[in-house]
């Protein structure tokens, strides 16, 4: 945890810079006492996402500071170096849900310790069903689990029901890319038969989530290739397109169409079967998906053709930021604040989300309290990483600091 990323660092810089720049001196001689005074500071989080964590330890000035975390039995520490002035900044992703005091260590113990709370990953489920089965023998249902943002991929479990909530399969999840986990299913249907698939964490880090229910076509008889696709499909969102052959179907190679137009080329499939590829759908309404394959040894071929009802566009989020005892911001409206000063925000999103907040300039955000250090211009970001149905979304209110105002003299 020595390391702090580029964007990170560049916002540290920025922030120390609009103070110096502030006070018109290349010291913080001149700053508050908020600023002056050894403090850390950082936003309540979300499991997955890095969050910057602002210090100031005046007495380990060209040092280096231990920074800790404790939440429950989970405790770490990082290290950064101490810059001229008494301030620090470093990265931090935060790996469990609940409450996390974040506090100095050592020599460093002198800057106290705030406390935040730390919010659970929400996630996506959906499964790639067939569009055809053959009753009677061994299907399988691939199960994908997305982490809606962040960089850790969910862990657990997925279950399969069917319409009367009856188990008809379970899975454990492996990380598959970046914050997406997958689980391969194995399924013997019978006629008539709905699939739903729902998400169990492994631990508090991640929230739970169910998938929209599939009706696949059943059928007696041996299925060279099957599509496999969300149950809904919405424009400009990626998704995972697939195909799947049948029971004792030799391997081969697939590839797929948007009516009737090639958008996926030929595609060997793995070792159960199946093709899976990264496809955006480009329109909305009523269109024709189909894949074309052919086993390697030219036993099988087939076609499979679906027709399927593709959505807008997600909508996206709607966030409102309210100071304490105040209106709602307005991101293009001005808003001034008074160096010194600290403001309590509640941050909310129309779909229920966790909101993020962080922030650039002379000032810091401890839990959902923005306190501006000196005069200057601050941007508060507040992100939403949306919801299945809802696309997350970014909200930025720029903030003008004044100097607080000068005292007469007697």
């Amino acid at each position: 945890m020595t390391a702090v990323s580029t964007g990170i660092r560049t916002r540290f810089l920025a922030l120390m810079a609009a103070i110096a720049l502030a006070f018109g001196v290349s010291g913080l001689t001149a700053a508050p006492a908020s600023a002056t005074n050894p403090f850390i500071a950082t936003p309540n989080g979300m499991v997955g996402v890095q969050q910057e964590i602002v210090f100031r330890a005046p007495s380990l000035a060209g040092q280096v500071a231990t920074i800790g975390f404790a939440s429950g039995s989970i405790s770490n520490a990082g290290q950064t170096a101490v810059n001229s002035r008494g301030f620090g900044s470093l990265a931090w992703t935060p790996t469990s849900a609940g409450t996390w005091t974040i506090s100095g260590l050592g020599s460093a113990a002198s800057i106290g310790a705030t406390t935040i709370s730390v919010a659970a990953q929400p996630t996506e489920t959906y499964a790639l069903v067939p569009n055809l089965v053959q009753t009677g023998v061994v299907n399988r249902i691939t199960v994908v689990v997305n982490a809606l943002t962040g960089i850790i991929a969910p862990s657990g479990t997925v279950t399969l029901r069917n319409q009367n909530q009856n188990v008809i399969g379970t899975g454990t999840l492996s990380p598959s890319t970046g914050n997406t986990s997958t689980a391969s299913v194995e399924w013997t249907p019978v006629i008539g038969e709905t699939v739903t698939a729902s998400y169990t964490p492994s631990s508090t880090a991640f929230n739970g989530s169910t998938a929209d229910t599939a009706q696949p076509g059943y059928t007696s008889s041996v299925v060279p290739v099957a599509l496999r696709f969300p149950p809904v499909l919405y424009v400009g969102t990626p998704t995972i397109l697939g195909a799947q052959t049948g029971t004792g179907v030799t391997a081969g190679s697939a590839s797929f169409f948007f009516d009737g137009q090639g958008i996926i080329g030929s595609t060997p499939t793995d070792s159960t079967g199946g093709v899976a590829a990264t496809w955006t759908p480009p329109l909305s309404g009523v269109h024709t998906i189909s894949t074309e394959f052919s086993s390697s040894n030219g036993s099988f071929s087939g076609t499979s053709s679906q027709a399927v009802n593709i959505q807008p566009a997600r909508t996206s989020d709607s966030i409102t930021v309210t100071p304490a005892a105040g209106a709602p911001w307005n991101p293009g409206l001005p808003i001034t604040l008074q160096a010194g000063s600290s403001t309590a925000l509640s941050a909310t999103a129309a779909s229920g989300a966790t909101v993020l907040l962080s922030e650039t300039g002379p000032c810091v955000i401890g839990g959902t309290t923005l306190t501006v250090l000196g005069p200057g211009q601050c941007v508060l970001t507040a992100v939403s990483p949306g919801t299945g149905a809802v696309a997350g979304s970014t909200a930025t209110y720029t903030i003008t600091v004044t100097s607080p105002p000068k005292r007469k003299r007697r």
